[in-house]
């Protein structure tokens, strides 16, 4: 087997970290907003509205983790 390139690798690396945030997310989030039992099909709207600002908030601070990351990592380089 060929060995794939290192723009392919970390292409690869991305999709791993991606599949796992979003896993952490939905975790964090379901155990937040959703009962443990539930009966009803659909979700409430305070349901919904809790998942929909759990997942906002889980995303800000994935994405200012990573740009006070990237900054360390690079100190000549500015955030954007």
């Amino acid at each position: 087997m060929a060995e794939l390139s290192v723009e392919r690798q970390m292409q690869m690396f991305e999709i791993e970290m991606m599949q796992k945030i979003f896993s952490s997310m939905t975790k964090a989030c379901l155990k937040k907003c959703i009962p443990p039992r539930y009966h009803d099909g659909d979700l409430s709207k305070g349901e919904a509205v809790c998942l929909d600002r759990c997942a906002a908030k889980f995303m800000e601070a994935y994405m200012h983790t990573t740009k006070t990351l990237g900054a360390i990592a690079n100190p000549g380089m500015s955030p954007q």
